[in-house]
């Protein structure tokens, strides 16, 4: 009986003794992590506030404008009761006209120059208007120079400048945060942050299952995602190097 006891307790020491995946061991895991910034294409975004009528002079004008390689634009002001040329004609660009008088209030000018170019560049932009204010949202994404008042009285802001995409150079990624998750766990377990190289280690781990990833920039969605990489240590005082990590910021 006695004999019988010692073996059960052998077998529930030696079952207790066994290492899973996590701290306490002699191994390490290390690699590196390299990040690419990106900027999404977006499009240009404009704001007009009008003047009234008695505020703008027969001849003014502003320009409005896509991506390079589209069809540009200039909005000029023609007052009937001037018998002048009102169109400066300005070369490489189409002109809208918009006609007005002196009487015309703030939001009358507002209404009428939304009426023309929708008429004119529905192709090119969406718009709409509060009261004396009209937003121009541009259709084609792209680096875009902002509209500019030039002769007009009225104030042209810019929300959101139009960009093209772009993807820098990747570089090492430091001070990157970096996750260890043990076995089949579901949240991590250990953290560190990657040097100046990119480099990053994690200490004191028994043999097992490991996973290790970073937090990157999803560059279809803009959303944050998850780059991981799966890691075995099947020795003792053992270094193994993950597959490196690539992340978007």
């Amino acid at each position: 009986m006695t004999k019988i006891i010692l073996s059960c307790i052998a077998a529930v020491l030696l079952i207790s003794c066994n290492k899973t995946e996590g701290p306490g061991g002699t191994s390490s895991i290390t690699g590196f992590v390299k990040s690419q910034n990106h900027q999404s294409a977006q499009v240009e975004i404009s704001e007009v506030l009008f003047s009234q009528g008695l505020s703008v002079e027969h001849g003014d004008y502003w320009v409005l404008n896509n991506p390079i390689g589209a069809e540009q634009f200039y909005i000029y002001y023609d007052n009937p009761t001037w018998p002048s040329e009102s169109n400066p004609s300005l070369a490489g660009r189409t002109g809208i006209e918009v006609s007005f008088n002196y009487s015309d209030s703030n939001v009358e000018i507002a209404a009428n120059t939304m009426a023309e170019i929708e008429t004119e560049a529905s192709d090119h932009y969406t718009l709409s208007r509060n009261v004396d204010i009209v937003y121009i949202t541009n259709k084609a994404v792209g680096e875009t120079a902002n509209a500019d008042k030039v002769t007009s009285p009225f104030e042209i802001s810019t929300t959101q400048s139009g960009k093209s995409e772009l993807l820098e150079s990747i570089q090492p990624a430091v001070d990157e945060k970096v996750y260890l998750v043990y076995g089949e766990n579901e949240v991590f377990g250990e953290l560190e942050r990657t040097g100046g190289n990119g480099e990053y280690i994690f200490n004191n781990l028994t043999d097992g299952n490991y996973t290790v990833y970073c937090a990157s920039k999803d560059i279809s969605t803009g959303s944050t995602i998850t780059v991981s990489n799966s890691v075995t240590i099947t020795d003792k005082k053992t270094i193994v190097t993950a597959d490196e990590i690539q992340i978007y910021n």
